[in-house]
């Protein structure tokens, strides 16, 4: 029984505008071939499925996309295959650098916006501090705390001074207050005494 002949299909990617070659796989004779798939091989370098030429080339080109619909802005940049058909919306002129918002007037790329419009569209970037800087807050949050618990200390002992003062006074009036008590105390003794009546001896 004879074997059934086989041959090789190559695959291509399909889903990058390039359409790079994959690989190839054996199959029966009377395969039917599926998308990115052909029977033509590839020779030498060639490895990008011209699906316009059923050919493989070698190389890719550049294929800038600008929107008829939107003043002609730039779009998407494709790279596809060599010898690949210029669509509508599209060019191989490449932009210069530096424009703004290019557009595409038919021949050559331009601005459409000033640089001051194209700067006024850019969003804003947040500042983030440094760890550093992070760092520096927390010690003079940490300083401004210290500093208001050491003035709230300084009041406290303030008052404590001041109380301690009331207090020296206070034991001050007392100490006066108790030495004049004993004084009349000591006075009334004595006039206690010379009132008493003289002891007389009997005979």
């Amino acid at each position: 029984m004879d074997t059934p002949k086989q041959k090789k299909v190559y695959t291509f990617d399909v889903q990058a505008p390039s359409h790079d070659l994959i690989g190839y796989r054996l199959v029966e004779a009377d395969y039917q071939l599926q998308p990115g798939e052909t029977f033509t091989e590839p020779q030498g370098g060639q490895q990008y499925w011209n699906g316009e030429n059923s050919t493989w080339v070698d190389t890719t080109i550049d294929i800038y996309c600008y929107d008829v619909n939107k003043n002609n802005e730039l779009g998407d940049v494709l790279s596809v295959p060599a010898g690949t058909s210029l669509k509508a919306g599209q060019t191989t002129v490449v932009p210069k650098d530096g424009l703004y918002q290019p557009r595409f007037n038919g021949t050559t790329w331009e601005s459409s916006i000033t640089e001051e419009e194209y700067l006024a569209k850019q969003p804003k970037a947040e500042v983030k501090p440094s760890a550093s800087q992070i760092a520096q807050a927390n010690t003079l949050k940490d300083v401004a705390e210290l500093q208001v618990a050491h003035t709230a200390q300084q009041k406290l002992n303030a008052e404590l001074m001041v109380d301690n003062a009331n207090l020296k006074k206070q034991n001050q009036t007392q100490a006066t207050l108790n030495a004049s008590l004993m004084k009349q105390l000591a006075g009334l003794k004595q006039q206690v005494m010379s009132l008493q009546p003289a002891t007389t001896t009997v005979q």
